[in-house]
């Protein structure tokens, strides 16, 4: 029989109830062991949703506990290098939302982190499991459209988490490393080369924004090693008549191309007391929550039969690589070797 692995899920909040929670109720191999969130009530309630009693408000009680074999890490961006860290020196797996830190210092601290105490560490990057994108792969993969030498990817959303939320917090990053780690990272994916050089434009264009100082909005020119490029925009300022999310995509090559546009990204979402959720029933992905599903499943194989995972710790550190090139770019009003 295979292993039945042991999660400890660190954050309750957004992304937990929207996504990992449903995926790891489907996965017979994982068993929710604790939860941990610095809202009591939060962490309780997530213990329910298991069937459990065990829960903690600070995660350096959870990550102890010797029963437990991964924990997955559902917090703001900016802590995740450090639990993350802990978590592997107490020698746990760790599954971690993206990005994988905010700073490039914290990312080559948690990959190192993984060498030297021997566990995996995997990060999020939940579009290289969305059978959208993993049949366009294929497709590329086929030379069916020639070489690839451009790719134009857009990510917008309309941002529905409140005003004092921790997204809209500068150190966490703002919509460039939200949701531009994604658009990077698929872009270096479909072209299979690396960047080499970004020019970027990032704005601040929502009051929240504006007051905390992230960006909310931001476009990218990425040049990779053989010559090609990717066009990418990222965006939280996406207008509330439309779904939470919008993506496009299009990748050109020498002898066709492949396009892609959600008119609705999620045709099938309710918006009930400021949450957005997705009901199972959505043709919505591949995306929420099924994704998670395949994403959390794979990690799990790669750990069982130490095989190397679709995207590693090393691909989420070059998305971030990216993006903070992107910043300093914007910010000096000038391309920026990556």
């Amino acid at each position: 029989m295979p292993r039945e692995f042991r999660i400890g899920i660190i954050g309750n909040g957004n992304i937990y109830n929207l996504a990992h929670r449903p995926a790891w109720r489907d996965i017979e191999s994982a068993r929710v062991v604790a939860t941990c969130d610095v809202v009591e009530e939060r962490a309780k309630k997530a213990s329910k949703d298991f069937g459990i009693d065990r829960y903690y408000r600070d995660f350096r009680d959870l990550i102890k506990e010797d029963d437990i074999d991964v924990v997955d890490i559902c917090t703001p961006s900016h802590t995740h290098a450090e639990i993350s860290i802990r978590a592997m020196e107490s020698g746990k797996h760790v599954i971690c939302e993206k990005p994988i830190a905010t700073t490039l210092g914290d990312s080559k601290k948690m990959i190192e982190a993984s060498r030297r105490n021997g566990v995996h560490l995997f990060i999020g990057h939940t579009r290289r499991f969305d059978d959208r994108w993993v049949q366009i792969k294929e497709v590329i993969d086929e030379g069916r459209i020639g070489e690839v030498v451009n790719v134009r990817r857009t990510e917008r959303s309309w941002a529905g988490f409140p005003g004092d939320d921790w997204h809209w917090r500068r150190e966490n990053g703002g919509v460039v490393v939200d949701l531009g780690v994604h658009v990077v990272d698929l872009a270096r994916w479909f072209l299979g080369e690396e960047p080499v050089e970004v020019f970027a434009k990032l704005k601040s264009i929502r009051e929240e924004a504006r007051v905390y100082g992230c960006y909310d909005f931001g476009v990218m020119i990425i040049y990779f090693t053989g010559g090609k490029q990717a066009l990418l925009e990222v965006s939280w300022v996406h207008p509330k008549a439309y779904a939470p999310f919008y993506s496009s995509t299009e990748v050109i090559g020498t002898k066709g191309k492949i396009q892609h546009s959600d008119r609705d990204s999620n045709p099938a979402f309710i918006v009930d007391n400021n949450e957005v959720r997705f009901p199972m029933f959505s043709p919505l992905l591949s995306s929420m929550p099924y994704v998670f599903t395949k994403e959390f499943s794979h990690f799990l194989d790669c750990i069982e039969n130490g095989s190397k995972p679709k995207i590693t710790m090393e691909d989420a550190d070059m998305a971030l690589r990216v993006i903070v090139s992107a910043i300093k770019s914007s910010e000096e009003g000038r391309p920026v070797r990556i």
